[in-house]
């Protein structure tokens, strides 16, 4: 059998399995890059596969990388808790928790609610992704996710977080400009501010297809919260979540009360991960949170 490999080699390839490249790896791990690049050859020799396929734009897993992922995590995992326990850490929240949620998730509802988290534990960081195409959590680009698409393989625990809403808006401005809206039917004649649905965001942002079949787009945009804007500068009507829409006084709904789609909200994190104290502490948290606010989410049916 060929020599082991050793635990910073794999530290190694897990981070640029992570970030995708090396120089990207070497910030990370405070190291050269070219020294990131000797390990993966290292590891690579050591364990006779080649674990990326490296291309000009960044390293790709191949077959063998992607098999060695999760017994790579597994070591880093079980490292981390025994560091944790050994130390006295399990006592204290200490370290860096990477975290992935829709964009106005994170950054209305989950954001605002840290500063308090961080007083109780001063030692714990987050690295909020906050974006329109849900980060990996595969690859750990991410560690604990919130999702509409939950991981439908794989060592992850998953929880339904909520039901979240949503209804129509449009600015004062716009309904007083436009005909008016009395019943579902009558907005064929509108304008809609929507998604650009060209692969640059999740397939389970598309539900204005759900409510009219060939919407009339006056606005596209990755971001929603690009989209709110354009729609209370009277730019069309928009589907938005009360935590989005609720942000100002600058939109109305046009059926109050009446919800018109409704997605399911989750919760995942590999199983290993959740073992470790400051993992749990923010699964947990981002939880509670939800629970708190039932004005913006609906319990899980």
């Amino acid at each position: 059998m060929r020599q082991l490999p050793e635990w910073n080699d794999l530290r190694v390839f897990l981070t640029v399995a992570r970030v995708g490249t090396i120089s990207l790896a070497g910030e990370r791990l405070e190291i050269e890059h070219s020294t990131v690049s000797r390990r993966i050859d290292r590891l690579e020799s050591k364990l006779g596969a080649v674990l990326f396929d490296r291309r000009r734009s960044g390293y790709m897993l191949t077959d063998a990388g992607r098999r060695l992922i999760p017994h790579a995590e597994r070591m880093e995992a079980a490292l981390l808790e025994a560091v944790e326990q050994s130390t006295g850490q399990a006592e204290s929240i200490e370290g860096t928790v990477r975290v992935g949620t829709p964009e106005a998730f994170g950054i209305h509802v989950l954001a605002p609610s840290l500063a308090a988290l961080r007083q109780q534990h001063p030692g714990l960081k987050i690295e909020l992704m906050a974006q329109p195409q849900f980060p990996s959590l595969v690859t750990r680009e991410v560690e604990i996710l919130v999702t509409l698409e939950p991981p439908e393989a794989g060592r992850y625990k998953v929880a339904r977080l909520a039901q979240v809403d949503y209804f129509l808006y449009c600015s004062p401005g716009y309904r007083d400009a436009h005909p008016p809206i009395r019943e579902l039917g009558d907005v064929v004649q509108h304008e809609f501010v929507d998604y650009i649905h060209d692969g640059s965001v999740s397939e389970r942002y598309r539900i204005l297809q759900e409510l009219t079949a060939h919407p009339r787009r006056s606005f596209t945009a990755t971001s929603v919260l690009a989209q709110r804007t354009a729609a209370a500068a009277s730019l069309g009507l928009v589907l938005l979540t009360p935590y989005v829409a609720r942000q100002g006084d600058d939109l109305v709904c046009v059926f109050p009360g009446r919800p018109l789609m409704t997605r399911s909200l989750w919760i995942a994190a590999p199983e290993d991960l959740l073992k470790i104290r400051r993992h749990r502490l923010v699964w947990d948290h981002i939880r509670q949170l939800v629970e708190q606010q039932p004005e913006l989410f609906r319990r899980p049916g």
